[in-house]
């Protein structure tokens, strides 16, 4: 069947073309580059949510590598990136110095190059200069470049040391992602310039949950291993359920010479040792488990999973007794903490111990050599993106909220006040003055505030997810004794929605996953079971070490004031589970709690202070169960996390269509320019993805916009952003269509077959918009396939000037 072909603007070839016909043949045939040098990678196609679903882009970011072995014969390693550009557009379009710079460190090259097919300019890492445009023909040559790079890092690639960069992978570099390869070989550039300098051996490594670090740790230790540097090796966790699932990865790497470590088994055999920090502290301090089973310097490398928070303390121990290893911490924190003006001094603590934490890392680790983080893993498709749904509590009609106002003891003297424990009267007096945030929930229970928390939130699990209650769900909970009462709750809220529905009970649904009832016996089934363990409520169990992709919603019913607590609870839900359609995440946020996301991340230096144990605080006072308050939930605001360079930021609805505006017309000053794009689907689809770039997608525009009293979807994109960004009187599908019902003039002059097709043409516009005049379905609708298509629009001339005589008159101003 004939297709109907769009000519291209001006002849000029895309980005695609652009590499293929004129960047490819200089490379190969003037510069002396082999084809298997230019590599082309392509990440995951990015998820958008559109109206409170998970959508995947049609492609990924194409990245387009120039990669040559340090020594022949061995793996060939990246050493510059390519940015083929428009043969429209100059060499540096779009290519701002920080751009460039992102791109060299995601993939850890040195050197970051634009070019049209015609002129090149170059991007210098190690100098931070931008090159003026010059002829592609005087593109470095291999030898050349392979010099600057091993410059760049130092490197001598016949010295001892070198062989960890240069062995091949066991299983290929094809069996990792572009940042698992690039995060190790950041890591062994920074071991070798310390074993040539002889200094500590120690690197740290934030990536974000899912991204595979512990898969990451087994390629690293195996090409330690293969090179000849290492003779055994540690891997350290701090769950039980860590260990379970890092031994797969090991054993794919090391099989039979991979094993897990527990207190009657220490391993000595295997030559890889997967442990948890309890099983190697097991014992007294003098005959502690790890000094018993292996004598000092016993391992040759060690790496530390969740170093943040375990490297410290007793756990320090293991690596001071194997200081001559070289150490490498994992962690999926953020490498800096900075957030917004706080007032709560119980968050200003919990983030100023943050900070300390985190100083001690870079202190023993140093700066890392890499890091990949949650918002660039959504970028590249890896990790699902998340929707935030927050709600403020208000008691008894006040004014100001629980999360600003806090709970006096005025407020609830007249309240019925009992002992949790007895279940005596107590006087108001055994009430704290004011009590808020972590201490509110520490200091009172309120049925009536868990009733009516649990009652809004079951009602919004079905409201967003198809009026189905069976949605794997994690409730972060202030105590143990608060994950009973949200269990119970929820659990009778389902029974009395399957009893109105008719609908059978699954056997469990809501269950405490805390470790005072074995918590981390039940997260095989809430990972495996679809029918079982729906919703799992926890106060610090889940926060790390679980690998649960199904998890669909994260709800925040505790107050949190530790910003590196909060991002690993969030990780929780950022793994993409395709095999149940789990494209993203949603987080009910009942607290406040998502305030912890911030604008960005800075740790100061390490203050030289350890704490030290001070004096022991005072044993906390009983408490209090309060009666008779009335609880009011009220929506807070709706929140999109949008990634900027690799970041996300908190915005409102309304802050992202401010953001998308501001660069729509930035890229397209005026409306006639705008509206020429839009009409050449080329182009279009350009300007579509350079806002995708900055990740802005136009269509979630709908999610908020209201025009002129009616619905969003109403209209076509084309006045939605019309009318924002430049002023217009939108219009809708319907009465644009409507100018073909007796007209335009050159229409009426047409042959009936042809007019019949434009006419059927402009009805599918109506129903679905500017796609539809794109799709290559369009000939195959029953109306357009019965009237003959393009055989009876050829009856008026040539289809592809029918065809933009069409959108011009739809999109007439």
């Amino acid at each position: 069947m004939l297709q109907l072909q769009w000519p291209r603007i001006l002849l000029m070839r895309n980005e695609a073309q652009t590499r293929f016909e004129l960047i490819d043949p200089m490379l190969i045939d003037h510069c002396g580059w082999r084809r298997e040098d230019i590599r082309v990678e392509q990440t995951a196609p990015q998820i958008d949510i559109v109206k409170g679903k998970g959508y995947r882009r049609p492609a990924g970011r194409t990245d387009y590598l120039l990669c040559r072995p340090l020594i022949e014969g061995t793996e060939a390693i990246p050493l510059a990136i390519v940015e083929a550009k428009h043969e429209g557009l100059p060499a540096e379009h779009g290519l701002q110095q920080g751009r460039r710079y992102r791109l060299g460190k995601l993939h850890h090259v040195p050197f970051v190059f634009s070019s049209n097919g015609h002129q090149f300019v170059e991007f210098d890492e190690v100098t931070g200069l931008t090159s003026e445009p010059r002829p592609l023909a005087e593109f470095p040559k291999p030898t050349e470049l392979l010099e600057r790079y091993l410059a760049a890092r130092n490197l001598k690639p016949d010295s001892p040391s070198a062989a960890m960069l240069t062995t091949r992978y066991e299983k290929g570099r094809e069996f990792l992602r572009y940042y698992q390869d690039a995060a190790i070989r950041a890591a062994l550039d920074q071991l070798i310039e310390q074993i040539e300098t002889g200094t500590s051996r120690r690197v740290m490594l934030p990536l974000a949950t899912g991204a595979g670090k512990t898969r990451l740790a087994a390629a690293l230790l195996r090409k330690l291993f293969d090179a000849g540097r290492i003779g055994k090796a540690l891997f350290v966790c701090d769950r039980t359920e860590l260990r379970d699932n890092g031994l797969t990865d090991f054993q794919a790497a090391f099989g039979n010479d991979a094993a897990e470590v527990d207190t009657l088994h220490p391993q000595k055999n295997a030559r890889v040792l997967i442990a948890t920090y309890q099983t190697l502290d097991h014992g007294t301090k003098e005959e502690k488990f790890f000094r018993q089973n292996y004598p000092p310097n016993y391992f040759d490398a060690i790496v530390i999973d969740e170093c943040h928070r375990s490297a410290w303390g007793d756990w320090h121990e293991i690596l001071v007794h194997n200081k001559d290893a070289m150490q490498i911490g994992l962690t999926a924190t953020p490498r800096h903490i900075r957030v917004r003006q706080i007032d709560n001094e119980e968050t200003k603590k919990g983030v100023e111990e943050d900070k300390r934490k985190l100083a001690d890392n870079y202190n023993y680790f140093g700066e890392p050599p890499y890091e990949y983080s949650y918002g660039q893993g959504v970028e590249d498709g890896y990790l699902a993106p998340a929707e935030i749904e927050q709600y403020d509590i208000y008691h008894d009609d006040k004014t100001q909220s629980e999360r600003i106002r806090g709970v006096y003891r005025a407020d609830v003297k007249d309240k019925k006040l009992t002992n949790v424990l007895t279940g005596q009267p107590v006087t108001p007096e055994a009430v704290a003055e004011k009590s808020e945030g972590g201490s509110l929930e520490a200091r009172l229970v309120m049925p009536e505030r868990v009733k009516a928390m649990c009652e809004h939130l079951f009602g919004r699990l079905l409201a967003t997810g198809d009026r189905d209650p069976l949605q794997k769900t994690i409730i972060f909970c202030a105590s143990d004794y608060h994950a009973d009462l949200v269990t119970n709750q929820m659990n009778n809220l389902y029974a009395s929605w399957c009893r109105e529905h008719g609908q059978k009970r699954v056997q469990i649904y809501a269950f405490k996953c805390m470790s005072s009832v074995n918590g981390q016996g039940e997260i095989p089934d809430f990972r495996g079971r679809q029918r079982s363990h729906i919703i799992a409520t926890t106060k610090d169990l889940l926060t790390t070490g679980v690998n649960v992709p199904c998890v669909r919603n994260i709800v925040f019913f505790r107050y949190l004031h530790s910003p590196i607590l909060f991002h690993q609870m969030v990780g929780r839900g950022t793994r993409i589970d395709e095999a149940t359609g789990k494209l993203m995440f949603r987080i009910f946020d009942y607290t406040g709690a998502t305030a912890l996301f911030g604008e960005g991340f800075i740790t100061p230096p390490p203050s030289g202070d350890d704490g030290g144990d001070g004096p022991e605080p005072p044993p906390p006072p009983p408490r209090v169960k309060v009666r008779g308050v009335k609880i009011d939930i009220e929506h807070a605001g709706n929140f999109n996390l949008l990634g900027i360079d690799g970041k996300m930021q908190r915005v409102t609805p309304q802050e992202y269509q401010q953001r998308l505006i501001a660069d729509l017309r930035q890229l397209v000053p005026s409306l006639a320019k705008f509206r020429e794009k839009w009409l050449d689907p080329a182009q279009r689809g350009e300007l579509m993805q350079q806002l995708a770039q900055q990740g802005l997608l136009p269509e979630k525009l709908r999610d908020a916009a209201k025009i002129d009293n009616h619905d969003a979807e109403e209209y076509d994109l084309f006045d939605i952003l019309s009318a924002l960004a430049y002023g217009i009187a939108p219009r809708t599908r319907h009465s644009r269509a409507e100018q073909f019902d007796g007209g335009p003039e050159w229409l009426i002059r047409l042959p009936q077959p042809a007019a019949k097709v434009i006419r059927a043409i402009v009805k599918q516009f109506e129903n679905a918009g500017t796609d539809a005049l794109e799709a290559r379905e369009l000939w195959e609708t029953p109306e357009i396939k019965k009237l003959r298509g393009l055989a009876a629009l050829r009856a008026g001339g040539e289809p592809s000037e029918l065809m933009r005589k069409t959108k011009e008159t739809l999109f007439v101003a």
